[in-house]
């Protein structure tokens, strides 16, 4: 871990010179070099909270076939804030919009994030209760049973997904 900047600095809303403001370059285990932002304004009170990518990898595709709910419990999916999951079994997908927040969870930890964002679309969009319903009932099943497909596509080549079994995933690299 180094300091890379420590100081007050003009705040970005209130124009004052109150801001204090640090940028620290850290070494992580799964996204490599991140650069951590973070600052507060003592006069309106404004806070930042980042994390930026200090290197980029190649763009990649990472496909996972779930085959039974033991690949479920215990692979691991990590997701950087570029990366987007999705699963043309199940037909969902999640992307990260503007200020996408990394992950690190099984892959059953992120389909009951799933299930719960469906519950929530399930209240904005109620005409739609039972068909989202039936597609809870199948997440359900397929975190018991496996049998379906979850792929990652990264620009920047920080997401992927680390399998129980070896042979449950094939990763491509992209142009």
């Amino acid at each position: 871990m180094s300091i890379i900047y420590s100081g007050e600095i003009t705040c970005p809303v209130c124009g004052t010179k109150t801001f204090r403001y640090v940028e620290i370059l850290y070494e992580t285990p799964f996204f490599g070099n991140v650069l951590l932002q973070s600052g507060y304004c003592s006069n309106c009170g404004y806070r930042l909270f980042d994390v930026e990518y200090a290197e980029v990898g190649r763009p990649i595709r990472v496909i996972f076939k779930a085959k039974d709910g033991i690949d479920v419990a215990k692979s691991l999916l990590i997701r950087s804030k570029t990366g987007v999951i999705y699963s043309p079994d199940l037909g969902f997908s999640l992307e990260p919009g503007s200020h996408g927040e990394p992950m690190i969870t099984t892959v059953e930890g992120f389909m009951y994030k799933i299930i719960d964002y469906a519950e929530r679309l399930k209240a904005l969009e109620p005409e739609n209760a039972a068909k989202i319903d039936g597609f809870i009932n199948t997440v359900y099943e397929k975190i018991e049973k496996g049998g379906f497909t979850l792929i990652v596509e990264d620009s920047l080549g920080k997401s992927f997904i680390q399998p129980y079994r070896p042979e449950t995933v094939t990763v491509e690299y992209l142009e």
